[in-house]
């Protein structure tokens, strides 16, 4: 909010390299570390992305024409970047990659059927790509959180559509807590585009937490460091324990929201932000390098932080970018939360 009186670009860079490490362990047959007696550490950087994001979401709104136009901006925001991954995974990673002969490979509609699943959030393995790997079969582990956070933008864009308060924000979240203990009981789970509805309903905790400190920024900006330790305490005392999917998720976004604010990126100061590009690229690129350039557990995370770097910069410069700056010519919401999408 408030222009880049914040570090909030720093943040995300930091949770989307957050990711790609974490990844990196199972990719290689390891298993992920884990934040002592809770979830892994790509866990927390999502959730980190989710609180960020629901943060920027009522002043994208409040300065959007309507529903349509918020929803338009989300749009613009996401499936740019999406639809040109979907096309360099299914045309170049898995053209080099397949057993099946290039011919067949590029004659087949089920290759152009894969770009346009992937780039309405049903991706697919393809056939023989990656079969081989230590991680078999996954062509983007990453973008199952893509649907979920479209779906917080539906949500929220309808909510704060028929009433604009954070009274409608604090129902969001209420109900996000409740589905989530309610959700964690194993038969009485379900899915949505093939994710545990627990996840959604547990992303959205950070949500709309994100979204409720927004809406209420001038009444808990004085009592920012007893927040801090109210969140540290409570992650805490409730680790090892169910409640910790609900509370430590709150925790996590708040956390992640005061430090936001509190500080200044003196950095990025918002020329550029290439997490999303980051989030998107890592996973397929982390594959390749560990299974074709290098076994090496610390050279092939080197090697593709590198260039999942480069590739964040490419999809930023030439796909993502210009659809962020014909949003600002169409909308007056400010440069900070145009860029706060998941990655």
């Amino acid at each position: 909010m408030h222009g880049r009186d914040n570090s909030f670009d720093l943040i995300r860079h930091f949770a989307a390299l957050l990711v790609l490490f974490s990844h990196h362990f199972a990719l290689s047959g390891l298993k992920e570390p884990t934040v002592p007696l809770w979830d892994t550490y790509g866990f927390v950087a999502v959730a980190i992305f989710f609180a960020i994001s629901g943060y920027f979401m009522p002043q994208s709104h409040a300065n959007s024409d309507g529903f349509s136009g918020f929803m338009a901006k989300r749009c613009k925001r996401i499936f740019p970047g999406l639809i040109a991954c979907s096309f360099v995974m299914v045309y170049v990673i898995g053209a080099i990659f397949t057993t099946t002969s290039a011919h067949h490979y590029f004659l087949s509609g089920s290759q152009l059927k894969t770009v346009v699943m992937y780039s309405t959030f049903l991706g697919r393995g393809i056939p023989t790509v990656f079969s081989d790997f230590i991680y078999k079969d996954a062509i983007n582990g990453s973008l199952w959180t893509l649907p979920v956070e479209f779906l917080c933008y539906l949500v929220i864009g309808s909510a704060l559509s028929l009433r604009h308060s954070w009274k409608t924000i604090m129902c969001l979240l209420w109900v996000a807590c409740i589905a989530t203990a309610t959700l964690n009981q194993k038969w009485t789970d379900f899915a949505f585009y093939g994710i545990p509805m627990s996840y959604l309903a547990l992303f959205g905790v950070a949500f709309a937490t994100g979204a409720l400190l927004s809406m209420t920024r001038d009444s808990w900006m004085k009592v920012r460091l007893p927040m801090v330790a109210v969140s540290l305490l409570m992650l805490w005392l409730m680790r090892g324990h169910p409640e910790i999917q609900v509370l430590g998720t709150a925790g996590i976004a708040v956390l992640t929201v005061v430090i936001g604010v509190s500080f200044k990126d003196k950095i990025l100061k918002g020329r550029f932000d290439i997490s999303y590009g980051i989030y998107i690229y890592a996973f397929p690129i982390q594959q390749i390098v560990i299974n074709r350039v290098t076994g090496n557990f610390w050279l092939s995370m080197f090697i593709s932080a590198v260039l999942t770097v480069i590739a964040g910069c490419i999809s930023y410069k030439y796909v993502e970018r210009p659809f962020l700056q014909s949003k600002r010519k169409t909308a007056p919401a400010t440069t900070s939360a145009m860029s706060s999408a998941v990655a």
